[in-house]
């Protein structure tokens, strides 16, 4: 279990390392699914639970300093666990959704401790220019941001999977099927929190027309992702150029608006001089 839980470790390292350098690049579990099942030897049980833990974090996203779950450490932790104990879906979800819970208390305590140690080192250096010093503490911040949370996932891989087997084991089949049906509808709610957040007068046909295409046109998945992604290049086409069309616009009534104010002004002036 050493090797698997140094692993993994790495692989959290690495989550963490990408999600806060090289523009925020967020780690999602359909990635980090297959990611912890190569390195774990089970590449095809990472890929389908990784795209079971995507659907149920589907609606869920940082903004800004809000981080409603930790999904990249619900992702790895539940997987991890999930190919260890040689379990199915089900217990992947009943356990990435609370470790993602809780892994957001994890970052609250990183970040107070961080902001409290350097915030006052990094506003005094760009008070002064010392805009090397503001570098550094920035690039040391990115190296070491991931270390805590490859720590927790080094010792919860290394002390916690024989424990967590033993209570999955033997947890009573009523808890065991309570689970299999939560694994089911947690991606119902991830999508519905996805089309919340989407739903929007301009775009709420579109969701109607996939409907349509599956209902009664028997399109799969693909053949409406392929869909879809033409109807998205023609919608955002169109909108660039509305955009460019408006800009040209504006600068256009700007200009007349200039030309109009220096015409008056040089009557203005005419008028001064004969008067």
């Amino acid at each position: 279990m050493l090797v698997e839980a140094i692993l993994i470790a790495v692989v959290t390292y690495l989550a963490k390392f990408f999600s806060l350098s090289f523009a925020n690049l967020q780690m999602r579990p359909i990635i980090l699914g297959p990611i912890v099942g190569l390195v774990l030897g089970d590449f095809q049980q990472g890929i389908i639970i990784g795209a079971a833990l995507e659907a149920v974090f589907l609606g869920i996203f940082g903004v800004g300093g809000s981080l409603p779950s930790d999904t990249e450490m619900g992702a790895i932790i539940g997987t991890s666990f999930a190919i260890l104990m040689s379990k199915d879906v089900g217990a992947a979800v009943a356990l990435a959704v609370p470790v993602g819970l809780i892994s957001v208390f994890i970052y609250q305590l990183i970040k107070i401790v961080w902001h409290n140690a350097v915030v006052s080192i990094v506003d005094k250096s760009i008070e002064n220019g010392n805009n090397r010093r503001f570098e550094q503490i920035h690039i040391f911040a990115v190296i070491v941001f991931g270390i805590p949370y490859a720590i927790i996932s080094f010792i919860a891989i290394l002390v916690g999977v024989e424990p967590i087997n033993n209570l999955m084991n033997n947890l009573p089949q009523v808890v065991n099927d309570f689970l299999t049906i939560a694994s089911r509808l947690l991606p119902a709610l991830g999508f519905g929190l996805l089309l919340k957040s989407l739903w929007d007068k301009e775009i709420i046909a579109f969701y109607f027309l996939g409907f349509g295409l599956a209902a009664y046109l028997g399109l799969d998945t693909m053949g409406i992702a392929l869909f879809g992604t033409v109807v998205a290049v023609v919608y955002a086409m169109n909108y660039f150029n509305k955009q460019k069309l408006e800009q040209k616009l504006r600068l256009a009534g700007e200009s007349s608006s200039l030309q109009t104010n220096e015409s008056a002004k040089n009557n203005n002036t005419v008028d001064d001089f004969f008067n």
